[in-house]
């Protein structure tokens, strides 16, 4: 008869517990890498939103004081010699040009052209602000309010509200955006104050 001594500490493998922990540690060297590479490619996205919004709210700041520099010098140019003031009061009133921007807000551009005036565009509903990115080469800027191109995140809504006692137009421009599979919109805004700088 043979006899076989079999002594446990001459076996060789791992427990299902040490398999576990293994397996644990894995997961954190793996998991925790490619957790913060991603934390940081939303984040450089989310931040380059943000810049690209700031930037579209500044500009409809500059195509406001734009538009009131076109309108009032535009009034010299025509010979008008009761000075700025009726061409401010027209600038600023409920039937002129501006009416959609002192009203519900508007949106505003470069008009595709030689002149390169200010184009106002009626926003009605906030998605009629949405900001499209040209395709073209010969647009004048890249975000238009022109849907034949490319359809962005961003929405630009420029309002004016005329301040009573200085004669100061309050303008605010608010860029808004919802970034990947947020729930919740960001948004921008920019203010100003334009004056009747030509006026006695």
């Amino acid at each position: 008869m043979i006899y076989f001594n079999y002594n446990q500490s001459d076996t060789k493998g791992f427990s299902l517990v040490e398999t576990l922990v293994a397996i644990a540690i894995l997961l954190v060297i793996i998991v925790g890498p490619m957790s913060i590479a991603t934390n940081s490619a939303n984040s450089a996205s989310f931040a380059n939103q943000q810049v690209m919004a700031y930037f579209l709210a500044q500009e409809g700041l500059e195509l406001a004081q734009k538009g009131r520099d076109d309108f009032l010098l535009a009034s010299f140019a025509d010979g008008n010699t009761e000075g700025s003031d009726v061409a401010w009061d027209a600038f600023t009133s409920n039937g002129g040009q501006f009416a959609d921007c002192f009203d519900d807000g508007c949106g505003l551009e470069i008009e595709e052209g030689s002149d390169g005036d200010v184009d106002v565009i009626s926003c009605s509903d906030v998605t009629d602000c949405r900001l499209y990115l040209t395709t073209a080469t010969n647009e004048r800027s890249q975000y238009t309010y022109d849907d034949d191109g490319e359809i962005t995140d961003f929405t630009r809504l420029v309002t004016m509200e005329e301040v009573s006692l200085s004669k100061d137009v309050l303008v605010t421009s608010v860029v808004s955006w919802r970034t990947g599979n947020q729930v919740a919109v960001q948004s921008t805004t920019a203010t100003t104050y334009l004056y009747n700088v030509y006026g006695r």
